[in-house]
């Protein structure tokens, strides 16, 4: 991952009024320290009687210096991985208090234990918080995941291309699993099928909802199996390096019900209709507008549904993309598109692409769907 913009940051942490950040979640560090995390917590953090904390500390002046507070051992793991964070300091244990007390003395030792301090409310344990208020006792600690979110939201062109990647990799898995699908397959056994596909593509699994209509029911099951003439659709993601790759197909096996094609034409209808407000520069709030307008000028659009929002490292990031939305949508961007319709006679049609913004309109990472994806068994 590349280094993150400090100077956005720097500004973002003026907006707000912080001096000091103390950035503990697993996604923030691995973004602001360009993708480091402790091998042996990649996926869980936790230990016997509490779990692994670390603490990067970075001030909003650009030239002074940053810290990490890490795990004993962690200063040789981040040389031989090449990680430049400034000095990485250790905790006397492995533990939400150890850490947080070695981040009150290294904060001391460096003369900023005072102002205003942001920190990851949601991610930051109550022994931690307690060990931080109670040792820094002339600092303000204020929630600093506004700032973070809204530096994440502007991606680079190396984590643009990484997504795309991913979205590739994600699609190609999709394509295999639904176009080899049989009839009598259960939405437990697809599901199965796309976690295998991506794992032969070194793209770590997330999830698999499979929806086999008239059902609307999206939780894998071995009681729910794909019927000829029935539709399909798998809203799945995967995740390399830890960025997110979201993607939604619709597939029939057989021939499609003329209901169902109206559907699926829908959805690609609905999408096209909210592309032109998706540039640099509009309203996010608008890119709503447009979608629930197009659906209700709609035939079946009391069936319909848009739902936008930004993806990255996380699921929902910035922008946020609602009827209420105060944001401006800005290049580099990158949204997740869902456009469904849901019928009793044919189920649940849907298509999920991610879209990076740009000051000339949005780009698609993959093309998106504009035909059924047909099974052959």
């Amino acid at each position: 991952m590349a280094a993150f913009d400090r100077a956005r940051l720097a500004a973002l942490m003026g907006e707000r009024g912080l001096d000091l950040l103390l950035v503990t979640s697993r996604h923030n560090v691995r973004y602001l320290t360009g993708g480091y995390c402790y091998p042996l917590y990649q996926w869980d953090a936790h230990t016997r009687g509490s779990q692994y904390l670390p603490f990067f500390a970075i001030p909003r002046d650009a030239s002074a210096p940053t810290a990490f507070i890490g795990r004993p051992g962690e200063r040789e793991v981040m040389e031989e991985a090449g990680v430049k964070v400034g000095r990485c300091h250790e905790s006397a244990g492995i533990g939400t208090r150890p850490a947080a007390m070695k981040t009150v003395e290294v904060l001391r030792g460096m003369g900023l234990d005072r102002g205003t301090i942001g920190v990851e409310l949601p991610s930051l344990p109550a022994d931690a918080w307690d060990a931080l208020r109670g040792g820094l006792p002339q600092a303000t600690l204020l929630d600093a995941v506004p700032v973070l979110d809204a530096q994440r939201a502007v991606k680079s062109p190396a984590e643009i291309d990484l997504m795309r990647r991913a979205e590739v990799l994600n699609a190609e898995s999709l394509a295999v699993v639904l176009e080899g699908g049989h009839e009598g397959d259960s939405t437990a056994k697809i599901a199965r099928a796309v976690e295998h596909e991506m794992r032969l593509r070194d793209l770590h699994h997330l999830y698999a909802l499979v929806c086999a209509g008239p059902s609307w029911f999206r939780a894998p099951t071995e009681r729910l199996r794909w019927q000829r003439g029935g539709v399909l659709h798998v809203d799945t993601a995967g995740m390399l390096a830890g960025y997110l790759a979201e993607l939604c197909r619709t597939a029939v096996l057989g021939t499609p019900a003329a209901l169902a094609d109206r559907m699926l034409a829908g959805c690609r209808a609905l999408e096209a209709a909210v592309l032109p407000v998706l540039r640099a520069g509009e309203r996010a709030r608008d890119v709503q507008r447009a979608g629930d307008e197009f659906l209700r000028g709609h035939p079946l659009g009391r069936y319909g549904k848009f739902i936008a929002h930004g993806i990255g490292l996380v699921h929902h990031e910035d922008p946020v993309i609602d009827a209420g939305a105060h944001g401006v949508l800005e290049s580099g961007m990158v949204v997740s598109l869902e456009m469904e319709f849901r019928h009793e006679e044919v189920g649940h049609v849907k298509i999920e692409d991610l879209a990076t913004i740009t000051t000339a309109g949005a780009e698609l990472l993959v093309p998106t769907q504009d035909a059924w994806v047909v099974s052959r068994g």
